[in-house]
């Protein structure tokens, strides 16, 4: 009986890390059994195959050791330490963010602990296999165990924030260097990704691998090229995401246009206030923070003429915009990360890292006269999605690699 074990941070509460929508149905396939461990259980359960159960390893996920526990664990709290030493960018950046880190130490000192006296008197290393979806806290928490039990082994993977140090306080990702020294590979979902990686930690570049992740096939969506020109995106409302940067595109265009926006988030109120500039003849629908699975029954319900992505620091290949090319809708997007290995010229159009509302007006206000607007492009669009991300094909090669398959990367 072959298992995986997978690390989460929420999944399969709340509507957080949709991509395991996509994964985990392979890996359940393929494994007897899965069993998930969500560090923090908030929100709704979602539906999972029957052969994944949930455990926790604490009741408490907010749990921290107390000053005699960490006493106790002296030799690993220097080993936070060192890796904190080694890997802060600057004395003022390590001081500033000492309390925190001081707080989240005791956090996985404990974290470990539960672990390792509740789960681990169960893990084979020739039965169990490892995975921890991000490489951040349950990579160190794991990397705190083996230090005690020498035989465990894991992977990871390395999406956008674990992986870009930019997208972290003062460009520092805390406990780098301890991680790198546990984990067994990093597999990265963007060859953007791992490349950053491999020149970032060129002592350890063996260990970052090109993993993509697919999203299903859900067959192609409508398509009415008539009436408003129906555009969608699909995001957080944050920064980095430059959805008002889209909003100052729509301004300018002269044609009716329906947008439809996925997500929610900070910049919220931002959002709402830069709709009222809008002229009449651009309608609006933000849906706000909706389930994957809503969002994949809505494409298959609604006709779209193009999807937008102007994400300034995106992390592998977006899934969202994985999502909108298997239902054959064309994309726009920023070049940021490993976006530029699903949107070239079979897929839309690619942009500059930070293109101007002047840029992306232009092409929406000309998008129904271009050979994008067309049959034979938008199933073009589907078949490279169906090349490189569909969702079976791309697992499937995954758990051959975990099972001791050869690594073919490229």
């Amino acid at each position: 009986m072959k298992e995986l074990w997978l690390f989460t941070m929420r999944y399969p509460f709340g509507v957080r890390e949709s991509f395991l929508e996509n994964e985990l149905p392979v890996l359940c396939r393929r494994f007897d059994r899965v069993v998930v461990f969500p560090q923090h259980p908030d929100g709704d359960q979602r539906e999972m195959p029957s052969n994944a159960e949930l455990r926790f390893s604490q009741t408490d996920a907010y749990g921290s050791a107390t000053v005699l526990q960490m006493l106790r664990s002296a030799p690993l709290v220097i080993k936070l330490l060192s890796s904190l030493w080694k890997d802060a960018p600057s004395w003022a950046a390590f001081r500033s963010q000492w309390p925190a880190l001081r707080s989240r130490m005791a956090q996985l000192i404990h974290r470990a602990e539960r672990l390792r006296v509740n789960v681990m008197q169960d893990y084979d290393p020739e039965r169990v296999i490892v995975y921890a979806y991000w490489t951040h806290d349950w990579v160190t928490v794991l990397g705190l165990v083996r230090e005690r039990l020498t035989d465990l082994r894991f992977i990871s993977r390395a999406h956008g924030f674990d992986l870009y140090e930019e997208q972290n306080k003062d460009g520092w990702i805390p406990f780098r260097s301890f991680q790198l020294e546990h984990v067994s590979r990093i597999y990265c979902a963007s060859r953007t990704g791992r490349d950053h990686l491999r020149l970032v930690h060129p002592d350890r570049r063996e260990l970052f691998v090109l993993s993509r992740l697919g999203t299903t096939d859900h067959g192609a969506g409508p398509f009415h090229p008539h009436g408003p020109l129906k555009v969608v995106s699909c995001s957080f409302l944050i920064p980095r995401k430059r959805v008002l940067r889209l909003i100052e595109a729509l301004a300018l265009v002269q044609r009716p246009v329906h947008w439809t926006h996925f997500g929610s988030g900070e910049e919220e109120g931002k959002v709402r206030e830069a709709l009222r500039d809008l002229p009449e003849h651009i309608s609006v629908d933000l849906r706000g923070l909706t389930a994957n699975t809503e969002v994949i029954a809505w494409y298959r319900a609604n006709p779209v003429d193009v999807f937008v992505h102007l994400s300034h620091l995106e992390g592998g290949v977006a899934v969202a915009v994985q999502e909108a090319t298997s239902f054959g809708i064309p994309v726009i997007a920023a070049d940021s990360g490993g976006v530029r290995e699903i949107v070239d010229q079979r897929t839309g159009v690619l942009l500059g890292n930070d293109p101007t509302a002047q840029e992306v007006a232009a092409l929406l206000e000309g998008f129904r006269e271009s050979p994008m607007a067309t049959i034979p492009f938008r199933e073009g669009v589907r078949a490279a999605w169906r090349a490189e991300f569909e969702a079976n094909a791309v697992f499937d090669r995954f758990v051959d690699v975990l099972k001791g398959g050869d690594i073919k990367d490229d």
